[in-house]
């Protein structure tokens, strides 16, 4: 029985076994062992049939030293191969019930797949100057990736040129028109939502009247496209229903939806429906219109999460409501994230976990989440 297998032992060849390992070919370096301590260690430990039960003692505690050697060696290369690629999401604000989802689909999905760990970032409120200071810590902190949810998109563009300049993966969602970026996830077709919303609208309202639209801030590349395609649709489609003003902000906050609402309905007496684009607004016009008794003047349409818009779907103060699946988005974001990460080009990623079907146009990954939400399927979205 030997140690090591390969090119036979040259110990009874070799004079000087201090120079033992010297005296070898390169061949039988490479057959006899793995390095120079290994192959002295073969040297002085000779076979147990040669030195006796002494030899014996020796001969099998150099195959526990030596197997722990290697084992060590092997856990430290899998340790190194194993580490997790960082992952930072910065989304709009944080907080809210939108954000909290897509957190969990995130961090669900790096939990389940392995080899990417997920953090989350952001404001209390959606203040682009506080968003582009988290978005300089985050690069600072050099993670494999960053995901930004633009609250300002133009503002945001040279910082994310700092990250793709220091070899960070640099991804936005809800920010296509962005340029210092590798890719950009989109969840909602515009045209669709512009097209679903202006008919809950007009199967609310009817075909004439007065209307508004409330996003969560002018800034904010998406609400607006989607307020634009809403507009669009309207315009080209029933002409005789007229904005009575021009964009208002208030989206993503309950308490300034509630105040903005209550303001419009004061000062434009032929106002019949407003279409609220972002999570939080149509749960402050619902309650504006339950406080004040509305329901039969007002239509409100929103875009909020099925639990919370539940209760108002059902007592009428909310007419119709429509939103994509944050915990299936984060999930899908954080799938296209990794397999970024790990090396597979953009236009071989053809579907997702959650949503299927996804098209990449340019930088823009594209995939349709937007569903209705009413009084009676609302549980069945789990969110």
């Amino acid at each position: 029985m030997r140690l090591f297998q390969g090119t036979p032992c040259r110990r009874s060849r070799i004079k000087n076994k201090e120079n033992a390992y010297e005296e070898l070919s390169d061949a039988e370096k490479v057959g006899q062992c793995w390095d120079r301590r290994c192959y002295e260690m073969s040297v002085i430990y000779q076979a147990p049939e040669q030195k006796g039960e002494l030899g014996m003692k020796k001969y099998m505690g150099l195959i526990v030293l030596m197997t722990l050697v290697m084992a060590g060696i092997s856990g430290l290369a899998s340790s190194a191969s194993a580490k997790d690629f960082e992952m930072v999401y910065i989304p709009k604000l944080v907080g809210i019930p939108w954000f909290n989802e897509q957190e969990k689909g995130l961090k669900d999905y790096a939990a389940e797949a392995g080899g990417l760990k997920v953090t989350v970032v952001g404001a209390p409120d959606p203040d682009p100057a506080s968003q582009a200071r988290i978005l300089e810590d985050a690069i600072a902190k050099k993670p494999d990736c960053i995901m930004v949810v633009p609250n300002d998109t133009a503002s945001l563009e040279p910082i994310m040129k700092k990250g793709m300049d220091a070899g960070i993966l640099m991804m936005a969602q809800e920010g296509m028109s962005m340029h210092n970026m590798v890719a950009d996830v989109e969840f909602m077709i515009i045209d669709g939502v512009g097209k679903t919303m202006a008919e809950g609208l007009i199967k609310a309202v009817g075909p004439k009247g007065g209307y508004a639209i409330m996003v969560g801030s002018l800034t904010v590349e998406m609400h607006n496209l989607w307020a634009d395609a809403v507009v669009k649709y309207l315009d080209e489609n029933y002409p005789d229903m007229k904005q009575v003003t021009s964009r208002v902000e208030g989206s993503e906050s309950v308490e300034k939806a509630h105040d903005k609402t209550l303001e419009l309905v004061k000062a434009y007496p032929e106002l019949v429906g407003i279409v609220y684009i972002g999570s939080l607004g149509g749960i402050g016009g619902a309650q504006a219109v339950e406080e004040k008794g509305l329901e039969d003047r007002l239509a409100v349409i929103a875009m909020s999460l099925p639990s919370q818009a539940q209760p108002y779907l059902e007592d009428g103060y909310m007419k119709a409501c429509f939103i994509g699946h944050p915990y299936k988005i984060g999930k899908d974001s954080a799938y296209i994230a990794k397999q970024l990460l790990d090396g597979v080009r953009p236009e071989e990623i053809t579907a997702l976990p959650e949503s299927g079907d996804v098209t990449l146009n340019g930088k823009v990954f594209l995939f349709d989440s937007f569903r209705e939400v009413t009084a009676e399927n609302a549980d069945s979205f789990g969110f």
